[in-house]
């Protein structure tokens, strides 16, 4: 019994420790093909942070529009702007502040809506949120999780599909970046499309 208790405390203790990290993330989310939506972006904050940066990569189909920062990010006197980089082939958006305001700590909330257009032929695909980081009040980096996000739609735009789509599969580490191959990281994320166009994802354990 206190064999079992301790491994119960533990586990405990390990999630807690996983929960307590600075994090910018996108919620899975569906959208119709032909149609522009918002999507929010969150930050989980464990630190006060002045100000963001990350990069989002979009999948074929789905393009960026716009963007703005909450009220919540308002009421910070946040600005926000979004480049695209040809380099990466992704947008790097930044949030800051025009004085010392920063972002409080131990709060998880949106901060910032980005507004995206899927093409009519659009299937569904992965958002990549990678590079994110924040700043403390002297400006010392902060450096911040990543996200995989699934981006799906109504099945009924599924329809015509053909079946003989071969199935494909994408790797991603922990912080949400591609990989080439699981066996380059110990730990990874495997997204696959499926003939069907429905996408799954697991976690990949790795023995080096």
């Amino acid at each position: 019994m206190r064999h079992l208790l301790l491994l119960i405390m533990t586990a405990s203790l390990a999630l807690g420790i996983m929960a307590q990290t600075n994090r910018i993330f996108i919620e899975e989310f569906e959208i119709e093909p032909g149609t522009i939506d918002s999507v929010p972006v969150m930050l989980t904050s464990v630190d006060p942070s002045r100000g963001l940066q990350f990069n989002i990569s979009l999948p074929a189909g789905l393009s960026y529009r716009s963007s703005e920062v909450t009220d919540f990010s308002n009421g910070y006197h946040m600005n926000m702007s979004c480049n695209y980089s040809r380099k990466d082939s992704c947008y790097s958006v930044f949030i800051y502040p025009p004085g010392r305001y920063c972002y409080p700590a131990d709060t998880t909330v949106a901060v910032a809506y980005i507004w995206l257009q899927a093409s009519n032929d659009f299937k569904g695909g992965t958002i990549i949120t990678w590079k994110c980081r924040g700043s403390t009040i002297d400006n010392n980096t902060i450096y911040m999780d990543g996200d995989t996000t699934m981006v799906t739609v109504p099945t009924a735009s599924l329809i015509g599909i053909p079946y003989d789509m071969p199935v494909q599969d994408q790797y991603f580490n922990l912080m949400g970046r591609p990989v080439s191959s699981p066996d380059s990281v110990p730990v990874a994320i495997q997204v696959t499309t499926g003939p069907n166009g429905e996408r799954t994802s697991r976690k990949v354990a790795v023995g080096h």
